[in-house]
């Protein structure tokens, strides 16, 4: 059966700007500069190759604010009735097994999320073994002495404070994304976003059964946060792991091209109390069918790189 999904988007959806651990290891900035208030509105944006990494930093900061985070899927999912599950989890065991940087970095983002989606159902001892694991990786890209000794023990001693929790990570990733920049690695980041963004998607789609309206409308949201995703890894000088990314997610664009988006022109009036009521901006419509199509699309990229 077709039975579309439709909202007018506001842009005020900012939850996970503000405690998300993954936009806090993408967005591209230190803990003292946050990332800027975006909005998904825009159009995408195309940043091209060579651009100047401030450029890239402002791509990075667009598509994180407007990712289905994990934080936001995982009330989303709460709200839906939907029951935390491990099995929608990317196994720790299996980093180990990635030794190429391609690999290490997307997986790294990929656990980000999985690290967002076990603190919000205060499944803590998993956050804390999610923490060891993003550890690990970022050791193996050459940043792993921002997650010492001492943040593991403050993040264990922390586990059963969700808010503490979110803080120590969050500010963690903040300095490994910069000590990336840093270390000529930028492209690296790229592939983490990439990840991130894999993985929110993912988990926002496994239980699509019992989906409200507004997951499955945040989910067709991304059709406009892919767009600039595309953009931003084809900015980069070209390589084998960001060529391969690229043509892994263009089944995803295919099954997000069932998504409709109608621009149509703010208006503002004035209701009886007196307020000003602003509406209109993009009309966002999708079908169950389109949302399936995502959801295998979404999984298999998703699953390749976490094989």
């Amino acid at each position: 059966m077709h039975t579309p999904s439709t909202r007018r988007h506001s842009g005020a959806w900012s939850l996970g700007a503000l405690t998300l651990f993954s936009l806090a290891l993408l967005a591209g900035c230190s803990e003292s500069a946050p990332p800027e208030d975006t909005s998904q509105e825009a159009p995408a944006q195309q940043v091209e190759e060579g651009a100047m990494p401030t450029t890239r930093t402002n791509a990075l900061k667009k598509i994180f604010h407007a990712v289905p985070s994990p934080i936001e899927t995982a009330l989303l999912l709460e709200a839906s009735g939907v029951n935390f599950s491990t099995g929608d989890l990317h196994d720790p065991a299996k980093a180990s097994g990635y030794a190429t940087t391609g690999s290490q970095a997307v997986n790294l983002g990929v656990y980000a999320g999985d690290l967002s989606y076990a603190t919000i159902y205060n499944r803590n001892q998993e956050a804390i073994e999610y923490l060891n694991v993003a550890r690990r990786l970022a050791d193996e890209l050459g940043v792993g002495d921002l997650i010492d000794s001492a943040l593991i023990a403050r993040a264990e001693d922390n586990r059963q404070v969700r808010d503490s929790l979110i803080h120590i990570v969050t500010s963690t990733f903040y300095a490994l994304n910069a000590r990336l920049k840093e270390n000529g690695m930028e492209d690296v980041s790229g592939l983490i976003a990439a990840g991130g963004w894999i993985e929110g998607v993912y988990l926002g789609t496994r239980n699509l059964d019992g989906a409200t309206q507004d997951l499955k409308v945040r989910i067709a949201e991304q059709k406009l946060t892919l767009d600039n995703l595309m953009s931003l890894l084809g900015s980069y000088p070209s390589t084998e792991d960001l060529a391969a990314m690229i043509a892994s997610l263009e089944p995803v664009e295919t099954a997000f091209a069932g998504v409709a988006i109608v621009d149509h022109a703010a208006t503002t009036t004035t209701a009886d109390d007196g307020m000003i009521v602003i509406s209109g901006g993009p009309e966002i419509t999708i079908s169950d069918e389109t949302l399936a199509a995502i959801a295998t699309a979404i999984s298999e990229v998703r699953n390749h790189y976490a094989n």
